[in-house]
C-alpha cells in the first residue's frame, strides 16, 4: 500500500499537492483562526496610562473573572470599570448601541432592515436624544460619570485589539457616546412584544373564532385565586376556593352554538392584523428586553443566620455573552457589587454591606395599540382632525449607502405598521407610557447607587415612568421590602385587552395612578415577601379599579409560596435551593384530573405514558422519564383542544404569550368549556375526558417518532436542553464555535427554574431563563451566593470565556468574594495611572 502511494505521488505530483492542500486545509484555518483569537486576546496584567485619569484605579479580577475596581476618585474608578467592561463585552455593547439606534443593517445586511425601522420607530434614539442633551439633570454627577465611563471604553477602542467578531464582520467601530447608552437602557424597558402580539392575537380571534369565547384564551388571573402579590404571601390565610358551580354557570349547548353561530368579523382587516403580528415576531434582534423573573425576601425572624435575606433571579433570554456585567467598584464615598448591563456604568442590581436590591418585571400594561384614521396628513382625534408629527432618520446599508425613514406620530405615540412590507391595513399606532412621561433612567440607577436606605431608593426609583418594575430590598438592619415602580395608565373605558378604536377619543390614556399609591409591602408581620411576575393586587389602585397586565402565568408564585410557608426558619444554602426547584406546581392538579378522566389507554404506548405520569414526582431534571412525558402530554392536549379554533399560525403566535399558560390552567379545571369539543368532527361533541384519552395516545406517538421507539429513552435530557447562542451562530461552518450548547439541564417552562421553550412551535431547546442567580444574607454577608449563566467574558480569547457554564447548568452557586481579604491578590491584576 505503501508503494502504491509512493508511486501515485511520482506520477502525479500536483494532484498529489492538491490533495495533500485539500485535507491539511482544514487543520491550517483552525491554527489561523484561532491564533488570531489568541492575538486579539485581552489585557489583564500590567498597565494602562491615559490623560484622561488624574488619579490611579486597580482592577483585580477574582479567580472566576469578576474585576474588582477601587479608584482613588470617582473619574478613575469609571474610566477603569468602561475600559475592563470593553475588555469583556465589547462586541456586545456594539450591538446593544445600535439595537437602541436601529443601526444593525450596518454590519448585519439589508435582511435585518424591517428590525432597524421598526426599532427606529420606537423612537428610542429620538427619546434618548432629548434626554442626554438637556441643559439641566437631576444629577449632573450622573452624566460626568457616564462620560468617565465612555472615556475609558472609548481608550480600548483607541489602543487594544478587538474580539474576532469586528474581524469576521469587517466594522470599524467609532467613539462610544451618550445617546449610545441611553437608547440602549430605553430599549431594555421596554417588553413590547408581549403587548402587541396579545393586543393583536385576541383582535384577530374576537373577530375569526365560532362558537366561542376569545376571553377564554385570555384570561389573565380572573379565575385565580391565592395568585396576587399582596394578598397572597406566605403565611396569610388563603383566600376561599372558587364555587365549582360558578365556574359552569355560563355553560351552553356547545353542538347548537357549532351550527348557529356565525363569525362577524371583518376577514380584510383581520388578515392585516395578522401582517403586524407575523411582522413583529420575526423580527431578529439579538438581544431582547427582560421577561420575567423570581424574588422573594426573608426577614430575620424567619432565617436562620437572623439577618434579613434577598434571593433574585431575573429572567431574560439566554445569549453568549449573558445579559448582565458582574462588577464590584469604590472609590471615596461609594461601594457597590452590581449586575451591570454592559453599555451602563451603574448598576440595575446591587448590594453592598447597608442594602441589597433585585428587580422583577411588574408586567402591568403600559403599552396600547390603536386603530387610526388618517387623511391628508392628519388624524382624527374624537370631533378634531390634528396634524401629524414626523421623526426622520435614515438606516444605513453596509455599502455605505442610507435609506431615507419617515415615522408618523398621533397623539397616541409612532405608527408602527407604516414600514410594514405589504401592509394596508388602517395605521396602528404605539401607545407606550414612556413616549408621554418623564422617565430619567440614567438620573435614578445613579441615584439609587448612592442611596443608604429604603426611603431614599424608593424615592429615586419612583421617578421611574417605564418600565414597571417590582424592586424587592433588604438591608443589615434587618429591614425586607416590596414595592413596585413604573406608572399605571388610566383609560377613559377602561382596558379591554384588545386593539383599540383611536378616532373617537374614548380610550384614550386620560392619566397615571399617582407614584405613591403603587402598592407596598413593608417589614410584612408574616417575615416573607414573594414576587414572580404575578398580578399585583386584587385591589383596585385610585382611578384605575383593578390593575391589568401581562401577568405571567401563577406557577411559580404559588411553588415558592408553598415551599416558604412550610417551615420557620430558612439557611442561605436553602435558599439557594430553591432557586433551582423544577417542580411543576400545577403539575398535582393536573394529573388528579386526568387520572380521573383516563381509565384504560387503548394501546401498549398509551399505557405506558399513563404508567410514567403516575410515578412522577413532578420535577424537571435531566433522567426524568415524567419531565418529558408530562410536557409532551401537556403540549398534545394544548395542540387538541385548541387547534381546530385557532389554525397552525394563530396557535403557535399564542405559544409566545404568558396567556395561553393561564388559559390552559382555566381550560383543565372546566369541563363545561365549548373549547373541548374539536370543529373537526361533524356531529360529535367532544368532552374533556375524550380529548385527554386521545392525547394520551397521541403522547405515546409523538415520544416514539421524536424521542425512542423505546419508553426507557423518554427522558428530558433526551428531549429538552438549553443554549446560550451568540449572534454569529447563525455563520455556516464557524457559527458552531460562538454558540455554547446545546446543553442537557434540569428545568423548564413555569417551575422555579423557569428555562422556557416555544412549547407551541415544537423546539424544545430553551430560550430563555435565570440570567443570574444571587441570594443576599446580611447574617452572613461575606457568604452570599450567586451565579452567572456563562460567565463574564465575552471575548473568546478570554480564559474566562464560558467559565461559569456547568455551574449554571448543574445549579452551583459561588461564593461571592466582597472584601478585600477574599478576593486577595487575585488572578490578574491591572493598574490604571495617569499619563
Amino acid at each position: 500500500m505503501l508503494n502504491q502511494i509512493k508511486t501515485f505521488i511520482k506520477k502525479r505530483p500536483f494532484i498529489s499537492l492538491l490533495i495533500l492542500f485539500i485535507l491539511s486545509l482544514p487543520v491550517t484555518l483552525h491554527i489561523l483562526f484561532w491564533g488570531l483569537v489568541s492575538i486579539k486576546a485581552p489585557k489583564y496584567q500590567g498597565e494602562i496610562r491615559s490623560d484622561k485619569l488624574s488619579s490611579k484605579a486597580t482592577v483585580i479580577r477574582d479567580e472566576v473573572g469578576i474585576p474588582h475596581i477601587v479608584g482613588e476618585d470617582a473619574k478613575s474608578a469609571y474610566f477603569a470599570l468602561g475600559f475592563t467592561m470593553a475588555q469583556d463585552r465589547i462586541f456586545q455593547m456594539e450591538l446593544q448601541r445600535r439595537i437602541g439606534k436601529g443601526e444593525l443593517t450596518e454590519i448585519f445586511g439589508e435582511k435585518l432592515i424591517p428590525s432597524d425601522q421598526f426599532l427606529k420607530s420606537l423612537l428610542l434614539k429620538q427619546s434618548a436624544e432629548t434626554y442626554a442633551n438637556q441643559t439641566k439633570h437631576i444629577y449632573p454627577e450622573a452624566w460626568e460619570q457616564l462620560d468617565w465611563f465612555l472615556e475609558g471604553v472609548n481608550h480600548f477602542l483607541e489602543t487594544e485589539s478587538l474580539p474576532i467578531e469586528y474581524t469576521i464582520l469587517g466594522i470599524k467601530p467609532r467613539p462610544f457616546d451618550r445617546v449610545d447608552a441611553i437608547s440602549f437602557l430605553f430599549y431594555m424597558g421596554f417588553s413590547f412584544a408581549e403587548g402587541i402580539k396579545s393586543d393583536s392575537l385576541y383582535t384577530i380571534m374576537e373577530s375569526e373564532l365560532v362558537g366561542r369565547s376569545a376571553s377564554e384564551l385570555f384570561p389573565r388571573y380572573d379565575f385565580e385565586q391565592n395568585a396576587s402579590i399582596l394578598e397572597s404571601q406566605p403565611g396569610i390565610k388563603k383566600l376561599a376556593i372558587q364555587d365549582p358551580k360558578k365556574l359552569n354557570q355560563n355553560h351552553t349547548n356547545i353542538l347548537d352554538q357549532k351550527i348557529a353561530t356565525k363569525n362577524n368579523g371583518k376577514p380584510k382587516e383581520i388578515t392585516n392584523l395578522k401582517q403586524l403580528v407575523e411582522f413583529v415576531s420575526s423580527l431578529q434582534i439579538p438581544i431582547e428586553p427582560l421577561e420575567g423573573s423570581n424574588s422573594w425576601l426573608v426577614a430575620p425572624s424567619r432565617s436562620s443566620s437572623g439577618g434579613a435575606v434577598l434571593a433574585n433571579d431575573p429572567h431574560i433570554a439566554l445569549s453568549n455573552p449573558g445579559a448582565w456585567y458582574e462588577a464590584y467598584i469604590e472609590y471615596p464615598g461609594y461601594e457597590n457589587y452590581g449586575y451591570f448591563l454592559s453599555i451602563i456604568p451603574f448598576p440595575l442590581i446591587a448590594h453592598n454591606r447597608d442594602k441589597a436590591w433585585g428587580l422583577t418585571m411588574l408586567e402591568q400594561d403600559d403599552v396600547n395599540l390603536y386603530l387610526e384614521t388618517i387623511e391628508a396628513g392628519k388624524y382624527k382625534s374624537g370631533s378634531t382632525w390634528k396634524e401629524l408629527t414626523y421623526y426622520k432618520d435614515e438606516i444605513k446599508k453596509k455599502d455605505g449607502t442610507t435609506i431615507p425613514l419617515e415615522v408618523a406620530i398621533t397623539g397616541h405615540g409612532p405608527i408602527i405598521t407604516e414600514h410594514i412590507k405589504g401592509y394596508k391595513g388602517r395605521p396602528v399606532s404605539l401607545y407606550w407610557a414612556h413616549h408621554h412621561l418623564e422617565n430619567p433612567l440614567l438620573d435614578v440607577l445613579y441615584k439609587m447607587g448612592k442611596s443608604k436606605s429604603f426611603q431614599e431608593l424608593d424615592s429615586a426609583s419612583s421617578m421611574i415612568g417605564a418600565p414597571g418594575l417590582n424592586f424587592s430590598y433588604a438591608d443589615k438592619d434587618g429591614n425586607i421590602a416590596y414595592y413596585a415602580v413604573g406608572r399605571f395608565p388610566i383609560l377613559k373605558t377602561g382596558n379591554p385587552r384588545k386593539i383599540l378604536e383611536g378616532s373617537t377619543g374614548e380610550n384614550d390614556v386620560i392619566g397615571y395612578v399617582p407614584s405613591k399609591n403603587n402598592p407596598k409591602i413593608i417589614n410584612p408581620k408574616n417575615g416573607i415577601i414573594v414576587t414572580a411576575n404575578n398580578l399585583v393586587t386584587n385591589q383596585s389602585l385610585p382611578g384605575l379599579g383593578k390593575p391589568e397586565g401581562n401577568w405571567q402565568p401563577p406557577d411559580r408564585f404559588q411553588r415558592l409560596v408553598g415551599i416558604l410557608e412550610t417551615q420557620e426558619k430558612w439557611s442561605l444554602e436553602e435558599l439557594a435551593a430553591i432557586q433551582t426547584d423544577s417542580v411543576s406546581s400545577f403539575a398535582p392538579e393536573y394529573l388528579e384530573i386526568v387520572f380521573a378522566s383516563v381509565k384504560q389507554p387503548k394501546t401498549l404506548g398509551g399505557k405506558k405514558v399513563l404508567e410514567i405520569l403516575k410515578h412522577w414526582n413532578f420535577e424537571h431534571f435531566p433522567e426524568s422519564q415524567g419531565a418529558a412525558v408530562y410536557d409532551v402530554f401537556f403540549y398534545i392536549t394544548l395542540k387538541e383542544l385548541l387547534i381546530d379554533e385557532m389554525g397552525k399560525e394563530n396557535f403557535e403566535m399564542y405559544g409566545e404569550l404568558a396567556e395561553y399558560w393561564n388559559a390552559y390552567r382555566r381550560f383543565i379545571r372546566n369541563p363545561n368549556s365549548n373549547y373541548w369539543d374539536d370543529l373537526r368532527t361533524s356531529g360529535v361533541v367532544e368532552t374533556r375526558e375524550d380529548i385527554l384519552n386521545r392525547s394520551i395516545e397521541e403522547t405515546a406517538k409523538y415520544l416514539e417518532k421524536n424521542v425512542s421507539a423505546s419508553p426507557s429513552l423518554w427522558k428530558w435530557k433526551h428531549l429538552y436542553k438549553i443554549k446560550h447562542p451568540h449572534p454569529l451562530g447563525v455563520l455556516p461552518l464557524i457559527g458552531g464555535i460562538f454558540d455554547i450548547g446545546p446543553l442537557p439541564s434540569s428545568g423548564g417552562a413555569e417551575v422555579v427554574n423557569n428555562l422556557k421553550y416555544k412549547l407551541m412551535k415544537e423546539d424544545w431547546i430553551a430560550t430563555s431563563g435565570p440570567s443570574k442567580r444571587r441570594v443576599i444574607d446580611y447574617g452572613r454577608f461575606e457568604e452570599s451566593l450567586t451565579q452567572l449563566p456563562i460567565g463574564n467574558s465575552g471575548n473568546l480569547g478570554s480564559p474566562f470565556y464560558g467559565n461559569l457554564v456547568e455551574d449554571y447548568t448543574n445549579g452551583v452557586h459561588r461564593k461571592i468574594l466582597y472584601s478585600k481579604n477574599q478576593v486577595g491578590e487575585g488572578k490578574y491584576r491591572l493598574e490604571f495611572l495617569p499619563k
